[in-house]
Parts: structure tokens; C-alpha cells; sequence
């Protein structure tokens, strides 16, 4: 059985609409189809049915059930049908902030990075050679969230395969420092997603330096290499860490960072 608190029950049920006993949009047919396809379990099973008929009542004893990774990875599947329907405005009356999303994305992470118990297997790969296509290549495989933390995006082939996933429905979000190269990049990054322009701060008039991409909030990109034209021909390296602890933790600071004013 999965072990979502309360709070986190209070807050999926929210962000899927279950008040009225539904979910999402689905229709009975449709709902069932959907979790077949997702995670191979039949909904209508008879022990489902354990607190009511209802589609959310049936979710809600799904819940109970199955254990954690069977239930993160059905909801992440949820989620990314939630932004795809908002996409299309089917949901855009709703009024559901992004910031829930991105709290149900982490709670469905974090139960399926605890399947089985086991520890978590973390992948660590350096590289020093053709990093451009590394980072595209990281942030094509986004299915729900790419932050980037870069003092200075001057690269308009990243900045356009950001703008293609954000057209799929992933949340992209930037944070770059206020000065006059980003200004002067010719990218207009406010008309097409979530950014953040970070300015001087302190009495030496510090910088936000940061170079990191959190993926999926299971990817980390970070290292020397700024999201410039001119990175593509220094020495540089990156470092791309597959882990959901090693992400949270960039996650938070990459929060941080967009909420707290320099001093």
C-alpha cells in the first residue's frame, strides 16, 4: 500500500477535480482505458470498488492498495494528461495555480523513487566535448519540468527546443541575471515562459552564477557551461546526474532563488 499523507491526498485530489466524485475529464470508459494503459490494472476490479463506484472514490482506494511506485508513476501519467488538456483550455476555468502542479509532480516523484525500498541508483556522466547536444538531448527527454538557473542564455538553438516543450505542455521555467548581455540576446524569454532576472546584489555587486537544469526533477545538469553562443567554444564541462535526491535539492534551491529578493 502507498504511504501518500494526508496533505498530499488534499492536494492530488484538488489539482484532478475529484470534489464531485470524477476525475479530470475522464469518462468511465476513458478512465479505465487510461490506467490500463498506463499501469496494466483494471479499475472496475471488484476490490476497487471497496468505498463506492465513482471514478475518484475507486482512485482513492487505488491509492490505498497499491504500493508507491505503482501509484507515483499512475500520477505522473495524470498530471501530464492535466497539462496537456489545459493546453487545449479544457481546463483553463479551473483556476489551479502551477504551483500545486509542481508540488503533485514532487510528491509523485518521491513515491516512485522509494519502489521496493531499495536504495536509489544514482547515474553520474562528465562531459567535456559536444555539451550543446548533451543539453538538448536532456531536455528533449522532459516529459513534465525543465528549470534552468544560467547567469547568462544568449543560445537561441536551447532557447528554441525549450520553447517546443513548453508547446508540448512542459513547465519551463528560467532564471538568468539582470544585466545588459541578457538584455542584449535578442531573446525574448518572458513572452514564452516563466523567467526570472536576478540583479546585482550586495556591496561588490554580486551575481547569481549559477549554471544547472533540473529535469524532471530526476536530471541535473550543471558545471562550467553557460547557456551562451560563445560557451560552444571554450573549455567547458558539465556534469549530468540522474537522481530524484541530488535534483530535489537543486529543485529547492532553484525555488529559492526565484523567491527570495538579493540583498
Amino acid at each position: 500500500m502507498s504511504d501518500l499523507s494526508d496533505s498530499e491526498r488534499i492536494k492530488i485530489e484538488h489539482l484532478l477535480d475529484m470534489g464531485g466524485g470524477v476525475v479530470l475529464t475522464f469518462s468511465d470508459r476513458t478512465f479505465r482505458d487510461f490506467i490500463i494503459e498506463q499501469v496494466q490494472i483494471d479499475i472496475d476490479n471488484e476490490k476497487f470498488c471497496d468505498q463506492g463506484q465513482s471514478k475518484a472514490k475507486r482512485l482513492r482506494s487505488f491509492w490505498r492498495q497499491e504500493p508507491n511506485y505503482v501509484v507515483g508513476k499512475l500520477l505522473l501519467s495524470f498530471l501530464e494528461y492535466w497539462k496537456t488538456q489545459k493546453l487545449i483550455n479544457a481546463l483553463t476555468a479551473k483556476n489551479i495555480s502551477e504551483a500545486l502542479f509542481e508540488e503533485c509532480i514532487k510528491i509523485s516523484q518521491r513515491l516512485i523513487g522509494e519502489r521496493d525500498n531499495l536504495d536509489e541508483v544514482v547515474d553520474v556522466s562528465a562531459h567535456f566535448e559536444e555539451i550543446q547536444e548533451q543539453i538538448i538531448e536532456q531536455i528533449e527527454s522532459a516529459r513534465f519540468t525543465v528549470w534552468i538557473a544560467a547567469a547568462w542564455f544568449t543560445d537561441k538553438t536551447i532557447f528554441n527546443k525549450l520553447v517546443s516543450k513548453k508547446n508540448q505542455g512542459v513547465n519551463v521555467q528560467l532564471i538568468i541575471i539582470d544585466d545588459s548581455i541578457n538584455k542584449s540576446s535578442g531573446i525574448n524569454y518572458e513572452d514564452v515562459f516563466e523567467t526570472y532576472r536576478i540583479p546585482e546584489f550586495g556591496k561588490y555587486k554580486n551575481i547569481m552564477h549559477n549554471k544547472f537544469c533540473v529535469v524532471d526533477l530526476r536530471t541535473v545538469i550543471s558545471g562550467s557551461y553557460n547557456f551562451t553562443n560563445k560557451a560552444q567554444f571554450n573549455h567547458e564541462s558539465i556534469t549530468v546526474v540522474n537522481g530524484r535526491e541530488n535534483a530535489e535539492k537543486f529543485a529547492e534551491e532553484f525555488i529559492k532563488l526565484k523567491t527570495t529578493t538579493p540583498s
